[in-house]
């Protein structure tokens, strides 16, 4: 028996396994086109923070945190992960994590794929993607930053990875997705979004309020020149 999984993959049809697996090895291999650790991580403390990272990232993802099966409520702290390091890195380094929780047994080899794309791909290039609108349309304010892309960035990316998860339980035909996967459970995920929201931006504030050259997203000149 496998203790903690993030999707078993008995839940997940074979067609459903290989198409995410498809989206998430795309997603892979896009990153690892951008060669993401050329320049950054070249600074040896910027990467000791990384591998800090993936450390605290397979902490988090090895607890168990699940009610019914496929209903996996843990926190994903990727959106901490792309604004201290980008999309690019941020979806390496969660492969790596994966990877080597697959191989101690605490993931699922089968569900690889799938569990890259609904705890990293999806919530990642959301956090991306948002914190780029907000940065070229809205004040460049660090209350914008904390407020909108770290806080409003790390609940949205984790119910918008619940919301992919859900996706392929239900486009895999499995019961978790019906009444078994009810309200007491959904109940929780305002909550839980809300968690990850609050340690998201502990960590990202913490960061950038003490080592902001740690923090990729954060550009402490331009945004604390914009006070007043």
């Amino acid at each position: 028996n496998i203790p903690n999984v993030l999707i078993e993959s008995e839940l997940l049809s074979m067609p459903v396994r290989l198409g995410a697996s498809v989206l998430a090895a795309l997603a892979l291999g896009l990153a690892l086109a951008q060669r993401p650790w050329r320049g950054w991580l070249d600074d040896g403390e910027r990467r000791a923070v990384w591998v800090a990272s993936l450390l605290l990232l397979g902490a988090v993802w090895s607890l168990r945190a699940g009610f019914v099966p496929g209903s996996s409520l843990r926190f994903l702290l990727v959106t901490a992960f792309v604004l201290l390091h980008g999309w690019a890195l941020a979806i390496l380094g969660a492969a790596l994590v994966l990877v080597a929780l697959s191989s101690i047994g605490v993931a699922d080899w089968a569900s690889l794929g799938p569990n890259l794309l609904c705890t990293a791909v999806v919530p990642a290039l959301f956090a991306a993607r948002l914190h780029e609108v907000v940065h070229r349309r809205l004040p460049r304010n660090y209350f914008v930053y904390f407020f909108v892309s770290v806080f409003l960035g790390s609940a949205l990316a984790w119910l918008v990875a619940a919301a992919a998860r859900a996706l392929l339980l239900l486009a895999s035909g499995h019961p978790a997705t019906g009444a078994e996967f009810g309200d007491d459970v959904l109940a929780l995920l305002p909550l839980m979004s809300f968690g990850e929201a609050f340690i998201n931006g502990l960590l990202v504030s913490t960061a950038a309020v003490y080592r902001p050259r740690w923090v990729m997203s954060f550009d402490d000149a331009s945004y604390f020149s914009q006070r007043g």
